[in-house]
């Protein structure tokens, strides 16, 4: 029985010996089995022989310790996060275990409370050095900046949580990626990807995404929502091809870094001012003609919105007035109102999508096709502590908005406030 774990070993007769305990924690493998005897001895004084093997990197033939009646007492409250203590009387030595896992060492310590009859009678093999692969400290970031170095056919360590692969050529990101469920940080940055896996979802510990400089054309709606879109915190996809981002981009509530540099961005997410947690924005170099009007609700430490061609464009536009809601319309407004749920599963597809191009007025109020459409200039320099624009001099771009009714309309017109939800 062997289990792989960190250990720190504490001598306790050290402090009464006025001793420090040099002990670090350690990666280790932790054996128990019987020590390899003469053929001549009895059977019976063989199966007595079990002992406890500790090997470190340090020690790859381990330090071995006698099982039998030397066992003083094994604290185990905190198995379930794989932390564990095992107190032995010769040497006066405590055992911390952290690390491991937790059915493994529920496993590895039933079998060594049994008591001593009932050890003789478990079927142990003879104690043996442990591998260098279970005493190393396993593998957290891996960082691949040539072709030549990236692995073929064979996985990549189970243990990584940052991988980064630049400059490697990659036309997509492979599914031996995908199955990487402990990774926190992916940064395929400057390849030729083409395309954003769906499976991208199967990594519900992703925190950061990098995409940038490669040939993506768009963002797959089904990754902004599930797992992912409370885990991200930080995506980049900038130096890419994309013209529009989908409605369900805004459900990344948990984005606090977003970059968009140098695409072919046409518009933003009109509700973009739902992602609450967004702190740094970036979207130069692209194809904006006009800024989402609900930006004004973020608290944005930077922004930037450099290289885009504004409209020129008077304090005040309408675009679109109101006209009476269809049926359709007070259906889908009330779904909102109300939170409903809804999926493919439930209603057809196209009123799912129908559902998500829904937009929030100032008040809060959802609307649909049925609402005042405008376009009026804001100060960017009111949205964010440092902002990049145009041109220094220029601090007003315009912006575009919604609004559920003509009341909206005149309380916007008279209020220095743009938002009073």
């Amino acid at each position: 029985m062997r289990l792989n774990c960190e250990i720190l070993i504490v001598n306790r007769s050290a402090s009464s010996h006025n001793m420090r305990n040099a002990s670090k924690p350690t990666r280790a493998s932790l054996a128990i089995g019987r020590k390899e005897t003469s053929k001549h001895v009895a059977v019976e004084n063989r199966k007595a022989a079990v002992f406890l093997l500790v090997c470190t990197a340090k020690e790859r033939n381990g330090a071995k310790y006698k099982v039998k009646e030397n066992l003083q007492q094994v604290f185990s409250k905190f198995l379930d996060k794989g932390k564990a203590t095992i107190r032995l009387k010769e040497p006066p030595h405590d055992l911390f275990i952290n690390k491991a896992d937790p059915s493994g060492l529920k496993t590895f310590l039933s079998i060594l409370k049994l008591g001593d009859k009932e050890l003789q009678k478990v079927n142990l093999s003879c104690l043996a050095p442990a591998k260098i692969s279970d005493i190393e400290k396993p593998k957290t970031d891996m960082v691949i900046s040539r072709r030549g170095d990236y692995p073929l056919g064979k996985p990549f360590p189970s243990t990584l949580n940052k991988l980064t692969v630049n400059n490697c050529g990659l036309v997509r990101i492979e599914a031996r990626i995908l199955q990487m469920s402990s990774l926190s940080c992916l940064n395929v940055a400057d390849n030729q990807i083409k395309s954003v896996p769906c499976r991208l979802t199967n990594l519900s510990g992703l925190s950061e995404l990098v995409l940038r400089g490669n040939r993506i054309r768009e963002f797959p709606p089904s990754l902004c929502t599930g797992a992912l879109a409370s885990s991200l915190k930080l995506l980049d996809l900038s130096q890419n091809e994309i013209k529009l981002l989908p409605v369900a981009f805004c459900n990344l509530k948990s984005l606090v870094h977003l970059k968009l540099d140098q695409n072919h961005l046409l518009m933003l997410p009109v509700n973009i001012g739902k992602l609450s947690s967004l702190r740094f924005f970036s979207a130069s170099h692209n194809q904006l003609k006009v800024l989402p009007h609900s930006l004004s609700k973020l608290k944005l430490e930077s922004m930037d919105v450099s290289q885009n061609t504004f409209l020129d464009q008077d304090k005040w536009k309408i675009v679109s007035k109101l006209t009476v809601p269809s049926l359709k319309e007070c259906a889908g407004i009330a779904v909102k109102k109300h939170g409903c749920s809804y999926s493919k599963v439930v209603i057809p597809s196209s009123l799912c999508v129908y559902l998500d191009t829904v937009k929030q007025c100032l008040c809060g109020n959802y609307c649909f096709k049925s609402c005042v459409h405008y376009i009026v200039t804001i100060n960017i320099h009111h949205l964010a502590h440092t902002v990049v624009s145009v041109c220094p001099t220029q601090s007003h771009l315009p912006a575009e908005g919604f609004l559920c009714s003509r009341k909206c309309l005149q309380r916007l017109q008279n209020s220095k406030r743009p938002y009073w939800r």
